[in-house]
């Protein structure tokens, strides 16, 4: 007999596999909610080196100047499932 102990994120995770899917969604949004209101602060986010902040900068410029192109996010996840179905 397998008396292996879960560990809280499994047991979570295993818990949150029983929810519907509209049971998930609304987990999902609170608990990203509850990590968004920790990191309101800019000062208490997670580090980021100095080259991702260059990079982070870069990207706002571009943003900002008009300079890049932007995808809408739905047709961006719509190609990216499409190109997991064809043949490799």
């Amino acid at each position: 007999m397998n008396t292996s102990v879960l560990s809280p994120v499994d047991s979570l995770l295993e818990a949150a596999k029983r929810l519907t899917q509209e049971e998930r969604v609304a987990f999902f949004d609170r608990f990203s909610e509850s990590l968004d209101d920790e990191f309101d602060n800019e000062e208490e986010g997670p580090p980021l080196s100095p080259e991702w902040m260059a990079e982070i900068d870069r990207r706002v410029a571009e943003v900002e100047a008009g300079t890049c192109q932007m995808h809408d996010w739905q047709d961006v996840l719509q190609e990216a499932r499409e190109s997991l179905q064809r043949p490799a």
